[in-house]
């Protein structure tokens, strides 16, 4: 526990300055939380049975990235149509993988399996990650609000979920997925991220209606995130994506919430 709050204060700490900061800097730091995010989830496929080549899926998640940061903050770079050319390459360069090997090690009927895991490898956690650097360069300041809010919502919903979880928990919530989750941490999570949410929004000024349709939809979307990481961990027959935070595990066991939250986040913000 003691190793869980120093490392989650330190780790808030950190993001909060970088979200604040934003531009060239927050796109790096992003960056830098991608990669270990592909490379776990290369290991995690591996657990799997199914090799995956990382620097393959950190190539085209990284050029997804930069791609992205070079449409918010430049004007002469084409934004549109990033995600079709991203996955285009990614079928390309699947395909270019296999050849070398098909006949010695990739069975006919493995084929598409190959391709599909380095399709979701650069979706998950590579072009959703993405979506953060998308919300804090919308119209400023109302993009750095709008993601703090993410932010807040997600800690909230995460520590009520805990919290709720360890004093009340009594009925599991998917026992075959994550044995530790209860029906009463999920509720008590949405409740406190909901309200702190909530109360956090309207104190930096964002509209009161919004905020009681969005607040209650991203801390679902959280908790349906972090079900999701430990749906493929379980698959894996792993505790953890990996173990770069102590009391944490891996960036993939602290930003699964945001992976699924993020994207919505972005399009619920264009509403504003």
């Amino acid at each position: 526990m003691t190793k869980r709050i120093i490392t989650g204060i330190i780790g808030a700490a950190l993001l909060l300055l970088l979200v604040i900061k934003g531009g060239i800097f927050f796109a790096a730091a992003v960056g830098i939380i991608m990669a270990v995010g592909v490379w776990e989830y290369s290991r995690l496929a591996g657990a799997y049975g199914r090799e995956v080549n990382f620097l393959f899926l950190l190539s085209l998640s990284l050029l997804y990235l930069f791609a992205r940061t070079l449409s918010l903050y430049t004007s002469w770079f084409p934004g549109e149509g990033l995600i079709g050319i991203t996955l285009l390459l990614c079928l390309l360069f699947s395909f270019l993988l296999v050849l070398p090997e098909y006949n010695r090690r990739i069975k006919r009927e493995e084929l598409l399996t190959f391709c599909t895991v380095h399709l979701f490898g650069v979706v998950y956690p590579g072009i959703l990650l993405t979506y953060a650097v998308m919300i804090r360069a919308f119209s400023p300041p109302l993009g750095t609000e709008v993601l703090l809010l993410v932010l807040a919502s997600v800690w909230l919903n995460d520590t009520g979920a805990y919290f709720t979880g360890l004093w009340l928990g009594r009925k599991k919530l998917a026992p075959n997925i994550s044995p530790g989750k209860t029906v009463e941490g999920a509720v008590g999570g949405i409740l406190a991220g909901t309200a702190g949410s909530l109360l956090f929004g309207a104190l930096i000024g964002l509209p009161f209606l919004w905020l009681l349709f969005v607040t209650p939809v991203l801390c679902v979307l959280g908790q349906l995130g972090d079900l999701f990481e430990s749906l493929l961990k379980r698959g894996a027959g792993v505790k953890d994506s990996g173990n770069l935070l102590p009391g944490h595990g891996g960036i993939l066991d602290r930003f699964d919430s945001l992976l699924f939250v993020l994207p919505l986040a972005y399009y619920l913000l264009r509403f504003l």
